[in-house]
């Protein structure tokens, strides 16, 4: 094939998404294949973790943390197909993401009625401020991707740093 040439492809799009496309590319003042070519790129900047092979654990979470909901929704992802995803071929146990953190990230998409344990330590203080899906949010960041404890040296290098002599 040809490098210069692009291959077609066929998508099958609801009434809806094709009128929402229109309108789109009418308000931008392009061609629709260039709306679709944009969400495209959107998309492939935001799942790119997905495309390293090696990427596995908490390495994923930032993947989960953007677009958690709308995967596990879209996809129907249950915990063990998450599961898989984040952990499969797992070869440092250290990156391992917790069970009940899978759990609590293929619920996300679910409607606020459908019950869910919230784990431990997230207070009933910060549900309240910042909704389930905002403290679930906090909380996997702040375990997988900057625990605490990790940059208490850095906070008193910045310390000391910032101390100005009188």
């Amino acid at each position: 094939m040809d490098e210069s040439k692009k291959p077609l492809v066929s998508l099958r799009l609801s009434h809806a998404d094709l009128e929402r496309l229109g309108t789109l590319a009418k308000r931008l003042r392009v061609r629709e294949s260039e709306i679709i070519r944009f969400a495209l790129r959107l998309t492939f900047a935001k799942l790119v973790l997905l495309l390293d092979e090696n990427a596995r654990g908490r390495d994923l979470i930032p993947v989960f943390l953007e677009c958690g909901p709308e995967l596990t929704s879209h996809f129907d992802l249950d915990p063990r197909t998450l599961d898989a995803i984040i952990n499969g071929a797992l070869d440092n146990p250290q990156k391992k993401v917790d069970g009940e953190d899978i759990e609590l990230i293929s619920t996300l998409h679910l409607p606020s009625r459908h019950p869910r344990a919230a784990p431990k330590s997230l207070s009933k203080q910060e549900i309240g401020r910042h909704g389930f899906s905002g403290a679930l949010q906090h909380y996997l960041y702040e375990k997988y991707i900057e625990p605490r404890n990790r940059f208490v040296g850095l906070d008193n290098i910045l310390t000391s740093f910032l101390q100005v002599p009188l």
